[in-house]
């Protein structure tokens, strides 16, 4: 538990005149703060200044908080959302009290400003900021994360047959994650196939499309170990590959190891990214990659740092990214390859390690 007591009380060193900080988590609104900094899954709302840590939830979360965050102090509150809140406020004397403007609603704002008499002080997200350097179990975690994705993937591939659909795939995959011992995936599993590859955030439930012989079959997905998320994509095909699947397949490869190999301590963000969108521009292919060249992963998905046009990052030792270039051609197909990357003292360490050499060639 030291751990979380010190995430706690960087927490407070992050916010400048501030008595304390206070976090909610109602219906999954900000889950990964609590978790970050206490252990405990559930929803309430956390207060914490420099002498206490104080968790306000209801009848449903009591038992699963202690088991979860032991030694956590923890009060049985049904008004934790708001009144019950500002009460605990006034009786721990908090008479400033930041809390991330990112992570609740202004309804929320609104109701707890109604009945405080202290200040609220908006802060964008102070945890955030802690949260962008790994701990050596962080990175454990999502280090696991990824060997189970790669394991998973490894077995499904010499499933895949034509006349599959898109869904069937899908929950195939999520049943292997769900199989090794992981808390789940990552997040929602993404097969598409044929021309659906071409859209960079496809469900497979709204097209169920069923695979072909010459189909490209773009699979992103992820496992969660401990909370932390692993994120990788693979392209593959059906037999035979098409010939100009095959030559985007080799230009997107090449651009991914480009973004991994930028990839190391004091790079920025922009610079990382700026140097593959123009590798795949000189190549005819700039309007064909739209998004960002990849983001930060951990409790979240999608985290801080970020590597895209717009990102004010700085790549540092502790940090875990993505690198995941990709050209999609309207109507015909795309192609992504995605890494989950740590970065080291020494430069980087790719996290996953499925095969991506060559265009695998699935059915024959």
């Amino acid at each position: 538990m030291a751990a979380f007591e010190e995430r706690c009380q960087r927490t407070l060193a992050e916010i400048q005149g501030a008595e304390a900080f206070i976090a909610t988590n109602h219906e999954g609104s900000d889950a990964v703060t609590l978790r970050y900094l206490t252990g405990f899954t559930g929803e309430g709302t956390l207060l914490v200044s420099a002498d206490k840590v104080l968790l306000l939830t209801d009848s449903r979360y009591v038992e699963q908080s202690r088991r979860e965050a032991p030694t956590l102090a923890v009060e049985e509150c049904r008004t934790w959302y708001t009144t019950g809140a500002v009460d605990a406020l006034v009786r721990e004397g908090a008479g400033r009290v930041a809390f991330a403007s990112s992570r609740v609603t202004h309804h929320w704002v609104q109701t707890v400003e109604a009945a405080f008499d202290g200040e609220l002080l908006a802060v964008e997200d102070p945890v955030a900021a802690l949260r962008l350097h790994k701990s050596a179990d962080e990175v454990e975690a999502l280090r696991r994360a990824a060997g189970i994705a790669d394991v998973a993937f490894e077995e499904i591939v010499d499933w895949i047959q034509p006349g599959m659909n898109e869904v069937e795939i899908a929950l195939r995959l999520e049943l292997l994650i769900r199989e090794s011992g992981a808390e789940g995936v990552a997040f929602e599993v993404n097969v598409s196939a044929g021309e659906n590859t071409a859209l960079n955030h496809y469900r497979p439930t709204l097209g169920r499309r069923t695979l072909a012989p010459g189909d490209l079959v773009l699979v992103d997905f992820g496992a969660c170990v401990n909370g932390y998320r692993s994120d990788m994509t693979r392209t593959i095909a059906v037999a035979p590959a098409d010939p100009k699947a095959k030559e985007i397949y080799q230009l997107v490869l090449e651009a991914n190891r480009l973004g991994v190999e930028e990839a190391i301590p004091g790079a920025r963000g922009v610079d990382v990214d700026r140097v593959v969108r123009q590798f795949i521009a000189e190549r005819g292919h700039g309007e064909h990659f739209g998004h960002g060249l990849g983001h930060g992963i951990g409790l979240e998905v999608h985290e801080k740092p970020t590597l895209s046009q717009r990102s004010e990052d700085v790549l540092a030792a502790g940090m875990v990214v993505t690198v995941e270039p990709g050209v999609y051609l309207p109507g015909y197909g795309g192609v992504r390859i995605e890494d989950d990357i740590l970065i080291t003292e020494g430069g980087h360490e790719v996290l996953t390690g499925y095969p991506k050499d060559t265009l695998i060639e699935v059915g024959s």
